[in-house]
């Protein structure tokens, strides 16, 4: 009589009366049963969700095709690669006013265009980290494609080869 299974004795079953028995089976059928959903139950979990989908392609959709405009223009970076750490080569073109009334900094208009003519003369070459003062000037080199974009300080910077949602980069708004 030590062994632990022979002292706990569970008890016989009682007689349950047959109402109390259907009483049960009740409750126990309710709580398993599964329960349609009524439309306003249903409404007040599609709507909110509805919205916060809404609201988060919306925002995506905005940081994907943010564009914005250069915080100063006069002075554009041309990279020779699609990278833009801290360690990338970089040429900077600038455009001034001859001495007069206006004299200074100016704006350059078509910033694709001014990167294009360095990669054309040769002065950089996609890919190459470096600016070649070996090249006869002339516009006779291939152009790689070019994304013209905006860095985080504020100044415009174009890439061969890449696209500015690909460095996480806005793009430049004309």
């Amino acid at each position: 009589m030590n062994d632990p299974m022979d002292e706990t004795r569970i008890p016989r079953p009682r007689p349950m009366p047959p109402h109390r028995r259907a009483a049960r089976t009740e409750l126990l059928t309710r709580a398993v049963a599964r329960r349609r959903w009524s439309w306003r139950r249903r409404l007040a979990i599609a709507m909110p969700l509805a919205g916060a989908v809404a609201l988060g392609t919306t925002g995506a959709f905005a940081f994907v095709a943010h564009q914005e405009p250069a915080a100063q223009r006069h002075t554009i970076r041309c990279y020779s690669t699609g990278e833009w750490d801290n360690k990338s080569f970089y040429s900077e073109v600038a455009q001034a006013v001859p001495a007069g009334a206006g004299a200074g900094p100016a704006d350059v208009n078509d910033v694709l265009d001014a990167c294009a003519t360095l990669f054309r003369q040769g002065f950089l070459r996609e890919g190459d980290p470096r600016l070649h003062h070996e090249t006869d000037g002339e516009p006779t080199r291939p152009t790689p494609r070019l994304a013209a974009c905006v860095l985080p300080s504020g100044q415009v910077a174009v890439f061969p080869g890449t696209t500015c949602r690909q460095l996480k980069l806005s793009d430049l708004a004309e």
